[in-house]
């Protein structure tokens, strides 16, 4: 494998009904030469509307704060990819940059 590592955020929900997941991704960009590595976070705080509601900001602030942010300031922004869209929706929201969903990074490995 050459180049930098790419670093997965996994949609909480997918992490917990498809624990596998983040190694199922990790042999897709295998495939093509790419490492791809997951970073360990718990929810972004989003949790789908949850976010979005008003009475509900300051607490999905908080979740964000709590580990998505946190490792998110110490990798590569442009290396960073994430499977959920309320995921990448909440980092373009606090970050002003969004991340990418793997697809579209996998789509500049081919």
């Amino acid at each position: 494998m050459t180049g930098e590592s790419w670093y997965l955020f996994g949609h909480c929900t997918e992490t917990t009904a498809l624990p596998a997941s983040s190694q199922h991704w990790a042999a897709i960009f295998s495939r093509y030469g790419a490492r791809l590595e997951n970073v360990s976070v718990g929810c972004c705080g989003m949790a789908g509307t949850y976010g979005h509601e008003a009475k509900n900001i300051d607490n999905s602030l908080g979740i964000y704060a709590l580990s998505w942010q946190q490792a998110l300031q110490k990798l590569p922004a442009k290396r960073c990819l994430a499977t959920g869209y309320s995921c990448r929706s909440q980092v373009k929201r606090i970050e002003g940059n969004g991340i990418r969903h793997p697809l579209q990074a996998l789509l500049e490995l081919v």
